[in-house]
């Protein structure tokens, strides 16, 4: 499966010029913890609901007139929309991010994916995983003489 299979396109996004409090009023409606940061289509960045908690309010900085461009995240890891779900799982270890921006030609956003998006895939290729290795020891114990015990005889 495909990023752009399990991708999320109903993105919120905000302005650089919006304020933190503009955009966690967005956050709150929205019902997300995370909102891009775009100007015309192009990725500049996120903010999520931490960064507003330690870089606005934990360090004492008025919500209503701190802009979202002094406090986002900039430059945030991406991911193209062809890529392969196991590889963008293996990519949210490596860089110990929830969620990666949908990018394609360098910055034209597509579309946002998050962990809870590629943890159903991975459910059903662990099940099967965890159903052969089942079969297997089931197989193994019948082929020495039938289960524990068998060799002390």
């Amino acid at each position: 499966m495909k990023v752009r299979d399990g991708m999320t396109t109903e993105l919120v996004t905000a302005s650089p010029w919006e304020t933190a409090a503009e955009v966690a009023c967005k956050m709150r409606d929205h019902k997300v913890g995370c909102v891009l940061i775009s100007n015309e289509g192009k990725l500049l960045g996120l903010i999520t609901d931490r960064e507003i908690a330690l870089r606005c309010v934990a360090e004492a900085r008025n919500p209503q007139t701190t802009r979202i461009e002094e406090i986002m995240i900039r430059n945030p890891f991406t991911i193209a929309p062809d890529f392969e779900m196991a590889e963008a799982a293996r990519l949210f270890g490596q860089h110990k991010v929830r969620r990666f921006p949908v990018v394609e030609d360098g910055q034209k956003l597509l579309g946002i994916l998050s962990v809870a998006d590629v943890a159903p895939d991975f459910k059903t290729y662990f099940d099967g995983i965890f159903h052969e290795l089942v079969e297997w020891r089931h197989v193994a114990k019948g082929q020495y003489g039938g289960g524990e015990g068998a060799w002390a005889h």
